[in-house]
């Protein structure tokens, strides 16, 4: 067994000044990020304000970030050597141990190790230099089919960097290109005779066997290998489910392992059934001694990927997971990093205080955003023992890759490590190369010759890599794919009739949203939600932070869009403020019939989180209620990672909830009842959703309340509900004025809510209704945006 020897804590750090040449020194705390140092130090005053997305670019040309750190070696036991490990460096770095040169970094999302078993003197020094990203690039300049995210030519810099994507700015992310030594630095005594990779998988499931496999490879000193067995034991608890002793006739090799179907519990997503978790030890004997052992979580389930690129025209096609054979309605939400700098990011995610609030969202998967960071292994843990689904995206996001050998190579490496990291959690459901490079594609490139299969990375390096390493998880090639006769069709203007893609991101104006969703074809959306006009954080601070541009831009002429994007995309820059603020208004307007003068901000907040709460309520319950024509919605997204007024995410920064996430609550539930019209021509049905694997039988009402709060009960009844389904059980009457409808049912001795607008009232109205929600959906705590109202 390995064991570590910490060097985190207190580093010192040096550093040329770029403009005045001064050399400054100070001690910082690794792991972190150099931009709150530069703070701390007096050097900046923010390192992301709200309208400068260019704080701190004179320090991006600092070419010398040097860590030191002086340590004494612990004694090494016979029979292990010593690696030196970094799990993660932002970003071109080289290292230096005892003044010689260890390693070249390129890669912030690689973990370096180096044997130093025979490198180590009783006092060492390690340094660390950190050189400036933006100047390496300047030596890696990219082809022409190479584009950066959106096509944004001004920063152009991220097409050979592995850097994470957003710190170039995006709409929920500043622009802020960091470095730092953003995860542990240690030591780590490895024994000489070891596994050396594991890769467990489950290979089938029928009604009489489970088929489960372990992959090993095997390091020993030893050149004789004859009298060496492999031991597998599946262990519940301490007690054996299986266990099985086979002669090892090399260091590397498969042990299938057949079990009846009786004698394990299958591992299911949330509300399906018990994540069930193993362990699964392997052993390496020589004759009966044991030379080594290893050990792993394990759940035993089958995920497999219902697709196609495209429904044709003749309605051919699907987009649909199946778990351990039976075919799952996916409510999911993306996931970004909890923070603009990583090693903050990190430290959140471990705290697991955000990913809980996926499971009281009542969410069964997580699709981990390719614009962000690959997430540590307890995000995985988590989601192995709470039965959440993860769609993990590669690290590439709206852009087209470089496609030369050097870059490619560097992918390659990176999918290698990060799929050998993560292969062998139950909760990882799918790879996936990219976020919308596919799109990307249709946005710069789509009057050129090129086709989404020319994609290197995604189409030829990533595929290979999923192949090579965990051949048993499905691999989709971007998300959304674009097929290259979609491509065509888009290029010959066609596209509504031919190739519609199986997963799409759903995105309009909020005005139009609910037509613009029954006439979506898609059969799953991986990304959705409100768009541009999305949910204000009920935040005194936050809103403080960007109370002036606001209060500037409020009256200003509605912005044109550009017939091409030659606009950047970043929450930093007025043109994005501008287009939101527009949007927020236009929807007010037509649902609410106000137009609010600044110095009613909250009242604008709010009337725009009651939109965008109904949105994000009729996304997922239409999707729901149309089951099997909509396969899942991963819903843009979870909460947001630095101070913003207003985005996407229903939790802000500061882990405060916004309306929507109270909406979104209630629409995820497993056995929910919702008021959907399928048609916008027709009247609502009342839809019963179960997602269970049981059948139930529940009683309900439906309370129509009018704008004075007077009450009617509208429909009643008994009703039963097959397992993993969806009917209308009940049509609504028509209703001759905007009404809130809540329906309530009993199933068993539990209770449940949920609510429905037949369509919006005037704000006051609407303010009446959401105080009533608030006691009925929030009975312990608030709805943060009424405290904020009332507050004003």
């Amino acid at each position: 067994m390995s064991t570590k020897t910490s060097l985190d804590g207190t580093w010192e750090l040096s550093f040329t000044h770029p403009i005045t040449n001064e050399k400054i020194n100070s001690s910082v705390s690794v792991p972190s990020n150099i931009e709150p140092h530069l703070k701390e130090l007096g050097l900046i005053s923010d390192y992301m304000p709200t309208e400068d997305p260019f704080a701190t670019q004179i320090f991006e040309a600092v070419d010398d970030w040097t860590y030191s750190i002086q340590f004494d070696a612990p004694d090494l036991c016979e029979g292990y050597v010593r690696d030196l490990v970094f799990e993660g460096i932002d970003t071109i770095a080289e290292i230096y141990l005892n003044g010689e040169k260890l390693l070249s970094c390129q890669n912030m999302h690689l973990t370096y190790r180096a044997n130093v078993t025979d490198l180590l003197l009783p006092h060492n020094t390690l340094k660390i230099v950190i050189k400036s990203s933006e100047l390496w690039a300047r030596e890696h300049l990219h082809d022409m089919m190479s584009v950066p995210r959106e096509g944004m030519s001004e920063y152009d810099s991220q097409s050979h960097l592995r850097k994470a994507r957003h710190q170039w700015g995006w709409d929920n992310a500043p622009r802020l290109l960091t470095s730092g030594i953003i995860r542990s630095v240690y030591l780590e005594d490895i024994p000489t005779e070891r596994f050396d990779e594991v890769y467990i998988y489950t290979e089938s499931i029928n009604e009489q066997f489970v088929v489960f496999s372990a992959t090993w490879k095997y390091v020993t000193p030893s050149k004789l290998f004859t009298d060496y067995s492999l031991r597998l034991t599946l262990l519940d608890g301490e007690n054996a489910v299986y266990t099985d002793t086979r002669k090892a006739l090399f260091v590397q090799g498969t042990f299938r392992c057949p079990i009846p179907r009786e004698s394990v519990e299958l591992w299911w997503p949330a509300d399906m059934g018990e994540a069930k978790l193993y362990t699964v030890r392997l052993e390496m004997l020589k004759g009966e001694a044991v030379c080594s052992t290893y050990e792993s979580k394990f759940g035993i389930r089958t995920v497999t990927l219902d697709r196609t690129d495209d429904r044709t025209a003749q309605n051919r096609g699907n987009f649909e997971f199946i778990v351990n054979g039976i075919r799952t309605f996916i409510r999911g939400t993306n996931w970004k990093p909890l923070d603009a700098l990583a090693s903050i990011a990190d430290k959140k995610t471990k705290e697991l205080t955000a990913l809980r609030e996926t499971v009281l969202l009542n969410c069964n998967a997580v699709r981990i955003w390719g614009g962000g960071i690959y997430e540590d292994d307890a995000f995985f843990d988590f989601c192995d023992e709470h039965g959440l689904l993860i769609w993990q995206d590669f690290m590439l996001g709206c852009e087209i890759p470089a496609s030369d050998y050097e870059y490619c190579a560097e992918i390659s490496k990176e999918a290698e490590f990060i799929i050998k990291k993560y292969r062998n959690h139950p909760s990882l459901a799918l790879w996936c190369g990219d976020n919308e490079n596919d799109q990307a594609l249709s946005w710069t490139m789509l009057h050129s010759t090129a086709l989404p299969s020319d994609i290197r990375v995604s189409r030829d390096i990533l595929r290979k890599a999923v192949l090579a390493h965990d051949p048993f998880r499905y691999y989709v090639a971007s998300s959304p794919v674009a097929s290259d006769e979609n491509f065509i069709d888009r290029r010959n203007g066609t596209i509504e009739n031919f190739h519609t893609q199986t997963e799409k991101h759903f995105y309009c104006e909020m005005t139009e949203q609910k037509r613009e969703l029954r006439k979506n074809l898609s059969y799953f959306l991986g990304e959705t939600g409100p768009f541009w006009g999305n949910a204000i954080t009920p935040s005194d601070a936050i809103f403080e932070r960007e109370r002036n541009r606001m209060e500037r831009i409020w009256s200003l002429e509605p912005i044109e869009i550009p017939p091409v994007r030659i606009k950047t995309i970043f929450h930093q820059d007025d043109y994005y403020a501008r287009r939101w603020l527009n949007s927020c208004k236009s929807a007010i307007a037509k649902y609410f019939h106000e137009d609010f003068e600044f110095e009613r901000f909250k009242d604008f907040a709010l009337a725009n989180n009651v939109i965008c709460a109904e949105v994000f309520k009729d996304i997922i319950e239409y999707s729901r209620a149309v089951r099997p024509e909509k396969t899942g919605v991963i819903w843009w997204s979870l909460m947001d990672m630095w101070p913003m007024l207003f985005n996407y995410s229903v939790i802000d920064s500061d882990g405060l909830r916004k309306l929507a996430w109270y909406w979104i609550q209630k629409s995820q539930q497993p056995l929910a009842l919702m008021c959907v019209k399928t048609d916008l021509g027709a009247g609502f049905g009342l839809y019963a959703a179960n997602e269970f694997l049981s059948y139930a039988s529940f009683e309900y009402t439906v309370t129509a309340y009018s704008k004075d709060l007077s009450r009617e009960v509208i429909s009643s009844g008994n009703a039963t509900q097959c397992a993993n389904s969806v009917s209308k059980i009940a049509d609504i009457p028509d209703l001759d004025e905007p009404k809130m409808l809540i329906i309530e049912w009993k199933c068993g001795e539990q209770r449940f809510i949920n609510h429905a607008f037949s369509e919006f009232a005037d704000y006051e109205t609407a303010k009446k209704w959401v105080e009533l929600l608030e006691g009925l959906y929030a009975p312990d705590g608030s709805f943060a945006e009424l405290d904020w109202l009332k507050n004003k």
